[in-house]
Order: C-alpha cells, then sequence, then structure tokens
C-alpha cells in the first residue's frame, strides 16, 4: 500500500503540472462565428484545453508511472483540472503494471483531492480487479474513499460491499457496509476445517 500512496502522489503531481502547463500554453480564444447550417465546433467554450493528454512520470531514469486522457480542462477560478477517458498505469518494481481507468476524472489543486467517476475499473497482470462507480483519494489524510458499490475480485475471489476507506499509510482497506463474499478452494478435497464422513 506505501506504492499506491506514491503512485496516487505522482498522479497528482503530473495532473497539477499538466493543468498549469495547459493554463499557461493555451489562453482562452475567441469563440468562432458559427454560419447557419454549420456544425457546432467542438469545445466552444472558450476555455483551455488539451487533447490527447499524455504524461509519464520518470524518477532516477526509471518509469514510475503514465497518466493518458483523451482531454483535459484547467478551470483557474475553482482551481481544478476535469479529465475525460482518464487511463493511468503504475509500473512495479516486482510484479507487472497495474491499471487504472475512469470515465472522467476531477483534480482539485485547493483541497488536494482527485476523483475519478464513471466506470471506474483498476487491475493487476495477476488477474485482481477493483470495480465501483466513483472514488476520491485525500492528500491531506491519505485516503481513498468511496460510498459507492464497490467489488474487488481475484482468481479465487469476489468481495461486494457499499463503501470502501483505504488507509494507504496503515495499508488497510475497509468495507464499509452489506459486505459479501464469496471464496473458490483450490485443490481437491473440502476445504480446511471440514470433515468428511
Amino acid at each position: 500500500m506505501k506504492r499506491l500512496r506514491w503512485i496516487i502522489l505522482a498522479v497528482l503531481a503530473a495532473i497539477v503540472v499538466g493543468a498549469g502547463a495547459a493554463a499557461l500554453l493555451h489562453q482562452p480564444t475567441q469563440l468562432p462565428v458559427i454560419k447557419a447550417g454549420d456544425a457546432a465546433p467542438t469545445d466552444s467554450d472558450g476555455r483551455p484545453r488539451l487533447r490527447g493528454l499524455k504524461y509519464t512520470h520518470v524518477e532516477n531514469g526509471v518509469r514510475k508511472w503514465s497518466l493518458k486522457a483523451e482531454k483535459a480542462r484547467y478551470e483557474d477560478k475553482k482551481g481544478q483540472v476535469y479529465l475525460d477517458q482518464v487511463e493511468v498505469e503504475f509500473y512495479q518494481e516486482k510484479g507487472g503494471p497495474i491499471y487504472l481507468s475512469g470515465d472522467e476524472g476531477i483534480y482539485n489543486q485547493k483541497t488536494h483531492t482527485i476523483t475519478l467517476k464513471g466506470h471506474v475499473d483498476g487491475r493487476t497482470t495477476d488477474g485482481n480487479r477493483l470495480t465501483t462507480s466513483v472514488i476520491t483519494y485525500r492528500e491531506k489524510d491519505k485516503t481513498a474513499d468511496t460510498d459507492a458499490e464497490v467489488t474487488i475480485q481475484g482468481k479465487q475471489y469476489k468481495v461486494v460491499g457499499q463503501g470502501m476507506l483505504v488507509l494507504v499509510e496503515k495499508n488497510k482497506v475497509i468495507l464499509k457496509k452489506k459486505v459479501r463474499s464469496t471464496f473458490t478452494p483450490q485443490g481437491d478435497g473440502p476445504p480446511p476445517g471440514v470433515m468428511v464422513e
């Protein structure tokens, strides 16, 4: 979980850098005049935007993670960066990469929180998966939180709960309520602790 903390911190730093670059390099433009019959241009609100944002974070010559979003928009007054079709790939020292995606993302520079929304999906190369509809990471207390339904599953288990709290520094996951689980034993014979007559 310590790696998760660093990964989340690195994602937040990349979002801040990308949003700052977008704000400095892409000043608002004048709205075009649309003639009758012409299709309305996309992103026509005049706010700074990036298309096809991709950032790879490297420390000491080693890739740590990559962030990709189809679109990014920075709202200076709110101090927020809005991301569309967000994909994050975390590179681990041992094992394969971890993938996390969401339909939308919002990074709040003032509160140092990031929220992924809509079909949030996390996967590891060894078959573990996390799905939910929304999750928020708060840098201040190093927690990830959701009140939405969460499903965590692997090759031999599936756990579903309503709400989840991840205490990153303590490497602890708490499912809040309505927890249901299914475990599939491996091998032949009864599961441990079962008597066979």
